[in-house]
């Protein structure tokens, strides 16, 4: 995707509104696709606000904002991908990782390559960071975002188990 009527950039605290719609239609599906994945109730939107700001005032964090124009030229956010640098224990002959927490598109704009430019946001954001991998966690279940890993190079380094406590 190429559209020059998109543009990812660095997230500002005057997105935390665009940030909690896309976050919460994220949430929603992986709600759908895994039941561990409910969101909590209560006031939402001050929890998110209060993560996000934070986020946005760290230097090891970024979050890009892919936002489109809509047919009257206005923005409209459609996706955006949270990356973070995790330093490595001293003990591991390797340097830091850049991880990705959230990569999100909204479905009318999957499958144009806004992931790939987004995930690509994140790999560059870690090399200037000094980052030698990045990494991130995915629903086993969420088969085309599992595809879309392995086909941009991504391999199983661990398996994460859990289960309730009884």
């Amino acid at each position: 995707m190429s559209d020059p009527d998109l543009d990812i950039r660095p997230a500002t605290e005057a997105d935390l509104d665009a940030l909690f719609d896309l976050w919460s239609d994220f949430s929603r599906e992986m709600a759908e696709m895994d039941p561990y994945n409910e969101v909590a109730d209560g006031d939402l939107r001050a929890v998110q606000d209060d993560y996000r700001r934070e986020a946005l005032a760290d230097d090891d964090q970024r979050i890009f904002l892919a936002v489109a124009a809509d047919g009257d030229g206005g923005p409209v956010p459609v996706g955006y991908v949270t990356a973070e640098r995790k330093g490595s224990p001293p003990v591991f002959a390797r340097g830091d990782r850049v991880n990705v927490g959230e990569l999100y598109v909204r479905e009318r704009y999957r499958g144009e390559g806004l992931a790939d430019r987004l995930l690509d946001r994140a790999l560059a954001w870690g090399r200037d960071q000094g980052c030698e991998r990045i990494s991130l966690s995915v629903n086993v279940d969420n088969e085309r975002a599992r595809a879309f890993y392995e086909r941009r190079g991504f391999e199983p380094r661990r398996l994460k188990l859990d289960r309730p406590l009884e």
